[in-house]
């Protein structure tokens, strides 16, 4: 399993905790850089998400037709670009492109990968798989802080630093995640091949599927605030200083990697129940760098809580998906995080303009409330996890 999770984990560091999420990190610098506002911030910040909601999408249609590791490299070569566009930026305008095109990778690297662990992995060891995979994200994350200290000040160094290490993470992935298969009745991980069926309305739609739509919808949207402008609020509002800030986004990445027990909480205490403390979760975090922003501990404990709780959610979606589409699991994975990403293209402009409009304690307030929303969801009950009793 180790030689498949650890270079998915790689390939998930990189194109969302340092391609997509990064830009959150860097967010007080370019907005020095380039005189931005907080509205247009948020704007840049979407791009990112709606180019996630593009390519997700090609990567549904494509993987199963040219195999996990196309789609993979694809993801690679696609955040090294976008990250290197990034780096180079002469004015806003290539800014916000460089970012949609990084951004866009998370959306290619999600479903092969995915795939790859259903082809590759034993059936019972695939959701711990999947949800290890994911934590990638807490590691790139974590990643990108000390980078930030290293580097401070010269962010666009960092963006390459960051395109270079994606060019070795592509290469890994090149080398590892299996191909298109040659019509063998049986696949790696011991299970037997059949057709996927059709990605039709009838099959993507329905009573099974919708609270999951949903839930990922809100999640996307509450979480947007603090992706894209937490590091602004400690720093502009909160007043901690630009290491202090820096550490603050670590703390998040670090605690992210938590986030990795998320298909073993689900067995073990059900779906519902570990969805419905995760959104609380994540409701007190947002809500208490809203009132505490300057507060070094308050806001450290706040930023463990997101991080841990934000990677769980994820993790969760993955997982519910994987079981509501499980026959076709790179299908359940992209739509799952398709949703996610279409609620915080929603939500990180959003929040920007009722920033602008009132300030960033009543933004991040505002989206505390929809993950208390979202926790009013319930799983549909015949999606428990398998090899649980629980809903």
């Amino acid at each position: 399993m180790v030689y498949l999770v650890a270079p998915g984990v790689a390939l998930i560091a990189l194109t969302y905790g340092l391609a997509r999420f990064a830009y959150g990190l860097f967010l007080p610098e370019m907005r020095e850089a380039f005189g931005l506002s907080s509205s247009v911030l948020g704007v840049i910040g979407a791009g990112s998400y709606a180019g996630y909601c593009v390519a997700v999408v090609v990567s549904l249609v494509y993987t199963a037709r040219t195999g996990p590791r196309f789609m993979a490299v694809a993801a690679g070569v696609v955040a090294v670009v976008g990250m290197a566009a990034v780096a180079v930026a002469p004015a806003a305008w290539t800014l916000a492109l460089g970012v949609l095109v990084a951004g866009s990778s998370t959306g290619l690297a999600s479903p092969p990968m995915a795939e790859a662990v259903s082809r590759a992995i034993r059936k019972d060891l695939q959701d711990r798989a999947n949800t290890l995979i994911n934590c990638g994200t807490g590691v790139g994350v974590a990643l990108s802080g000390p980078a930030a200290l290293v580097l401070a000040g010269q962010w666009r160094v960092a963006w390459a630093v960051f395109a270079a290490v994606g060019i070795a993470v592509l290469l890994w992935n090149a080398a590892v995640v299996p191909g298109k298969p040659a019509g063998e009745e049986r696949d790696a991980g011991g299970n037997e091949e059949r057709e996927a069926p059709r990605l039709t309305f009838s099959y993507l739609v329905g009573p099974r599927s919708l609270p999951l739509f949903a839930a990922a919808i809100l999640v996307g949207v509450a979480s947007a605030a603090y992706w894209t402008f937490s590091r602004d609020l400690v720093s502009g509002v909160g007043g901690l200083t630009s290491t202090g800030s820096t550490l603050f986004w670590t703390v998040i990445g670090v605690s992210g990697l938590a986030g990795g027990a998320a298909g073993d909480l689900a067995r073990r205490w059900g779906l519902t129940t570990v969805l419905r403390v995760s959104l609380l979760s994540m409701a007190a975090s947002i809500a208490l760098l809203a009132v505490a922003p300057g507060a070094l501990v308050l806001s450290y404990l706040s930023a463990a809580l997101f991080g841990s709780t934000y990677i769980m959610l994820t993790g969760i979606v993955l997982v519910w998906s994987v079981a509501v589409f499980h026959d076709r699991p790179s299908a359940g994975t992209g739509i799952g995080f398709l949703l996610i990403a279409a609620g915080q293209a929603a939500g990180s402009p959003a929040v920007g303009a009722l920033a602008g409009a009132t300030d960033l304690t009543t933004a991040f307030l505002a989206s505390a409330a929809m993950a208390v929303a979202a926790a009013c969801l319930k799983p549909y009950s015949r999606d428990a996890i398998p090899g649980s009793d629980r809903p």
